[in-house]
């Protein structure tokens, strides 16, 4: 087990997840993840533009337990750039559409129910909305990144409140931690900004002030735990950097999937020439690393999932709860 420990706290590496694959057990391009209930997790392709326009089928959401067990996709074909997904408190699946500036609902099982949105630039409509989070009064809140704005929906699409206009560019990922604030991953201006739920900047992660080591190059996403760290998609670094609740760098991750998941050692292990070319890799270390994370999550567990999207592929950390740094007798 890999594992990452400072200032009196641990990572430790688990498993990684998938591998590039246009059905099944696979990713195509996934650029978010959400984790629901008894280690479900739902997991959100890209895919790739079909010919002459078409939507290709590998656009889909893929549905899979943390212990790497296969349960089904859907929403195939259905969507032309899918960018963000979320679950309200229903267990229903929201998912983001940029082209056509919508909002897709599905329930547990996949089958959809509902979707709204309209596009525009006055308040209650949408031009290229990607990250998806819930409040605790399971009202939604979606990056308007076109907009370059946050703005708060009731479920069924009812404008309630805009966040942030004027002071992002480009918003992407989005999360909120247990008190409400808001946390956006600015694609365009190299920071995370944390907002108050009442939309008051609170702090900023990144951008052109950064200590050394905290800075960012294009976030694409950003995540909270139980303990008030801050996970941010560093993409353009190809690292997830992780901060204290006060914004002062922690850490950095890289990846460290050097070994095959169990769905790509399925595939490997059938081919006897793959297994030739694997077993000839002297350093294995550049296997592991992130190769654009773009879309992460932590869970109930504090396990952090991280889409390894030109990989395809996740990567998944457990945080040690309570972690004590050794103690010597000198």
């Amino acid at each position: 087990m890999l594992t990452t420990t400072v200032a009196g706290r641990t990572w430790n590496f688990s498993h990684a997840i998938g591998r590039n694959a246009a059905a099944g057990n696979g990713f195509t391009q996934p650029v978010d993840v959400a984790a629901g209930p008894d280690g479900v997790l739902y997991v959100l392709s890209r895919g790739n533009d079909g010919v002459g326009g078409v939507v290709a089928e590998n656009k889909r959401i893929g549905k899979l337990t943390i212990d790497q067990e296969f349960i089904g996709d859907f929403a195939r074909g259905q969507m032309r750039w899918p960018a963000g997904i979320a679950l309200d408190a229903e267990g229903n699946l929201y998912c983001s559409e940029e082209y056509n500036n919508r909002i897709h609902i599905y329930n547990e099982d996949g089958e959809p129910i509902g979707q709204w949105g309209e596009s525009g630039s006055d308040d209650g409509q949408l031009s290229g909305p990607s990250g998806l989070a819930f409040d605790s009064r399971d009202n939604i809140l979606i990056s308007d990144a076109k907009n370059n704005r946050v703005q708060k929906f009731t479920k069924d699409g009812q404008f309630i409140a805009s966040i942030g206009a004027g002071q992002m560019n480009s918003p992407w990922g989005i999360a909120l931690d247990g008190e409400d604030n808001v946390y956006v991953a600015d694609w365009g201006s190299d920071r995370a900004l944390k907002f108050s739920p009442e939309g008051e900047l609170l702090l900023i992660f990144g951008g052109a002030d950064a200590p050394t080591g905290g800075e960012l190059d294009h976030p694409a996403d950003v995540a909270v735990d139980s303990e008030g760290d801050v996970y941010i998609s560093d993409w353009g670094n190809k690292r997830i950097q992780i901060y204290d609740a006060e914004g002062s760098i922690i850490t950095a991750l890289y990846g460290d999937a050097v070994e095959f998941s169990k769905w790509a050692a399925e595939v490997i292990n059938s081919n006897p020439d793959a297994q030739k070319a694997y077993r000839r890799v002297k350093d294995r270390t550049p296997l592991g690393l992130f190769e654009r994370p773009v879309g992460l999550t932590v869970d109930s567990e504090d396990r952090i999932i991280i889409t390894d999207s030109t990989r395809g592929r996740l990567q998944i950390y457990a945080k040690e709860k309570d972690y004590m740094d050794p103690q010597f007798n000198l």
